[in-house]
């Protein structure tokens, strides 16, 4: 068994900077590729901003044109307390605005974040007929992670930790559990779907 990708690899993931005009978050981003950016994070729920804003979808198709991955944060949740000098938007974080931009880009390889706890059988179900749909093991136990693969498959499925709200190796020991008696499966989904997206060499 190798070491999962994120152990033997520093694979820099930029966000989008919408603080800027669009036109120097593109370039920005088109600079963070040159420099060896290895996919694009959207964290719709924290930039307040729909996955499906026109200025998003930009920034998507800046990195699936580079055949990049892009990750998505999915799931309604809250990050502030009340009281916080913060902005949040959490229903920017629902599976439908997900499985609208999968649609609108088929070709990009797209990761749903956290859709194997919450999620796994909806998404397989709307993306029915698109293959380069994945989602990840953050939060997972052992048997959510072993039906996620049967739902979707061992390729589409990623070691995901979301570190520092769980520990690494805790998340990894889940995954370890639930693929132990499957020695190709536990390959792909700790180390072999990363690396392949990632662009990791052996």
């Amino acid at each position: 068994m190798r070491p999962p990708a994120w152990i033997r690899a520093s694979c820099p993931s930029p966000a989008p900077d919408y603080s800027l005009p669009q036109d120097e978050t593109l370039e920005k981003l088109r600079q963070d590729i040159a420099n060896g950016a290895r996919g694009l994070k959207i964290h719709s729920v924290l930039s307040n901003l729909p996955m499906t804003d026109p200025r998003t979808l930009a920034c998507i198709e800046l990195f699936g044109n580079a055949g990049l991955p892009v990750l998505f944060h999915v799931g309604v949740s809250h990050y502030y307390t009340f009281g916080q000098p913060y902005k949040e938007t959490p229903e920017y974080g629902g599976l439908d605005d997900f499985i609208t931009v999968a649609h609108m880009f088929p070709d990009y390889d797209l990761i749903a974040a956290h859709c194997v706890n919450n999620y796994v059988r909806e998404l397989a179900e709307k993306t029915a007929g698109l293959n380069r749909i994945y989602t990840d093991t953050t939060f997972c136990s052992a048997a959510k992670i072993a039906d996620a693969v049967e739902v979707m498959g061992d390729d589409k499925i990623l070691l995901g930790t979301d570190y520092p709200f769980t520990t690494i190796a805790d998340a990894y020991a889940q995954v370890e559990i639930a693929l132990r008696d499957k020695p190709e499966s536990l390959y792909k989904v700790a180390y072999g779907n990363a690396a392949r997206l990632l662009r990791i060499e052996d």
